[in-house]
């Protein structure tokens, strides 16, 4: 494919992601409440999460001649069966979607996100995250929309929406989406300022003590322990940057951060959705994104990185200081 479609692609996935972004915000002002919080509500996200796979789809579907297949995180059976959540995802849909779609059209819709069938007939192809970052969401902390297009079982194109995030360190200004396209580097656009966009690259981060490494903000399995025996190993005095979704690839992209490790039990295996999109927007920044065993994320297997264990994502001149800490700090089966 040309140069030419490429940027109209990017150009198009970009647009869907803003206006995700712009849908979630307009999601959790109206449903996320204190109550729904104290009770753990779980709704406002779903109805996130549906509005956004169907905002992506519908626009990409618009904006480009050629329809790719899409493997997203959610169907239409579960919502069907919600009539409640399906009334306010249909209503979200055409607020921002500027359609007037009913209720079987919306399923169909969001039935597109479920192609892993058509997969062998494309070497090009949609990964989406509606809403990556569940918790970060429903507390209003940070949470991404996460698309890439994959292109021979390897991401090309990677977008994050990022709404609630500084758009600076320590900045009072939120809301920004990361771009990364294969070749020609990673940006970040201000929501604030969409004509805008500032190239960013990884620190320059070289000495193993000063790294600063970032990790879930809640941790789960075996992750926070390991995470800190490595860091230990390699003399690291900060304190990780905890935040939760794929921000934690932005901050690594954009230089706030050095490190990002996840590995939270040795058999456990990611969802492609979860780093598509933050794989190829570090590459594009300079760093390196490998698995526990320097082996490259394989996206060919269906949903799951079935050959990779774990996750770890460097500014690169940090990776052999890193995988000496890891070899130090845990064991694999060959």
């Amino acid at each position: 494919m040309s140069l030419c479609n490429l940027a109209k692609i990017r150009s198009v996935a970009v647009r869907a992601v803003e206006k995700a972004c712009t849908a979630c915000l307009e999601i959790q002002k109206q449903l996320i409440s204190e109550d729904t919080i104290n009770k753990k509500d779980q709704s406002p996200v779903t109805v996130g999460d549906y509005t956004v796979q169907a905002l992506v789809i519908n626009e990409l579907i618009k904006g480009l001649d050629e329809e790719y297949p899409i493997i997203a995180e959610e169907d239409s059976k579960t919502l069907s069966s919600q009539k409640d959540v399906e009334s306010k995802v249909l209503s979200f849909f055409n607020q921002y979607s500027n359609e007037n779609f009913v209720e079987s059209q919306l399923s169909a819709l969001l039935d597109k996100g479920n192609k892993k069938k058509d997969l062998n007939s494309s070497n090009r192809w949609w990964t989406l995250d509606p809403i990556d970052g569940t918790l970060g969401f429903l507390r209003k902390d940070q949470y991404a929309v996460a698309l890439a297009l994959m292109e021979d079982n390897k991401p090309i194109l990677g977008i994050l929406g990022c709404p609630n995030l500084p758009v600076s360190k320590g900045s009072t200004e939120k809301g920004c989406i990361f771009v990364g396209l294969k070749d020609k580097g990673s940006f970040m656009i201000k929501l604030s300022n969409m004509n805008q966009e500032e190239p960013i690259s990884v620190s320059k981060q070289s000495d193993p003590t000063k790294a600063i490494f970032t990790e879930s903000f809640v941790s789960r399995g075996f992750g926070h322990e390991l995470n800190q025996k490595i860091s230990n190993s390699m003399g690291v005095t900060a304190e990780p940057l905890k935040i939760d979704s794929q921000c934690k690839y932005a901050m690594v992209a954009r230089g706030d951060s050095d490190c990002y490790l996840r590995l939270t039990q040795l058999d456990y295996k990611e969802c492609i959705w979860d780093h598509a999109a933050g794989h190829i927007i570090v590459e594009e920044a300079g760093g390196v994104v490998t698995d526990f065993k320097q082996q490259q994320l394989d996206y060919s297997k269906g949903f799951k990185l079935e050959n990779n264990v774990g996750i770890v994502c460097s500014n690169k001149l940090l990776n052999d200081s890193l995988f000496n800490s890891i070899k130090k700090s845990i064991q694999f089966d060959q």
